[in-house]
């Protein structure tokens, strides 16, 4: 049997110069171009498919051509990313590539939702339900299995995925309401919502710690 020591994923297993990140913000789950090819390339890695991965990565350019611009995260996962895809075909890396990529995406809607101050209730809700969704499908193992890690350790350690669905829930009630017909309207809270970003992110971060992210130096 093979080692697959790295990364398990939890498959079933904005606007400032107005980018096409800014307008792509009402995909369902289903639907989401990037969560599609990431479940996809996930299977075809976990079946030793090099081919249909490599078909996968094509239709993501975009993604990773967003993440790049100077409005966006400026980070430029490019080149990692297609060297990951390079013989010889290795699944952990294959897969530790996807992760990350879907990481910086969750981090890329925090971000236009911060950069735009939650200004239109219901983008913004769609980028956190994004967010959310990008969690749970790729990131939420992980996490689970770096709370057992250190709960071995110490049982008293706090649980991060926990508090990372806490922190999700207090973003969300940070949006506001639009209310029905002007009625319950509640002002969006971008503090609130940006304090709940930091800790996501800086969870992340913790369980994360050599995935390419914004600011990272080669040296990190």
């Amino acid at each position: 049997m093979r080692r697959r020591t790295f990364l398990r994923t939890g498959l079933l297993c904005g606007a400032l110069g107005w980018p096409a990140s800014a307008w792509a913000y009402g995909y369902t789950r289903e639907a989401d171009p990037l969560l599609k090819s990431f479940q996809a390339a996930i299977k075809a890695a976990r079946a030793e498919q090099p081919a249909a991965v490599r078909e996968q990565v094509s239709r993501v350019r975009w993604q990773l051509d967003e993440l790049r611009t100077k409005e966006d995260l400026a980070v430029d996962f490019r080149r990692p990313f297609a060297e990951a895809h390079t013989d010889p075909f290795r699944e952990e890396q294959v897969i530790a590539a996807w992760v990350n990529l879907v990481y910086l995406a969750l981090l890329q809607k925090l971000h236009w939702n911060l950069a735009e101050k939650l200004a239109i209730y219901h983008k913004a809700k769609a980028r956190l339900d994004a967010a959310w969704s990008y969690y749970e499908l790729a990131l939420a193992g992980n996490v689970r299995r770096d709370d057992a890690a250190r709960r071995k350790r110490d049982p008293k350690a706090p649980s991060r995925h926990e508090d990372l669905v806490e922190q999700f829930a207090v973003a969300r009630k940070a949006l506001g309401s639009p209310g029905l017909f002007g009625a319950g309207k509640r002002a969006p809270d971008p503090a609130a919502f940006r304090a709940a970003a930091l800790r996501i992110a800086g969870h992340l971060k913790a369980v994360f710690p050599r995935f390419v992210r914004p600011g990272k130096r080669k040296s990190d």
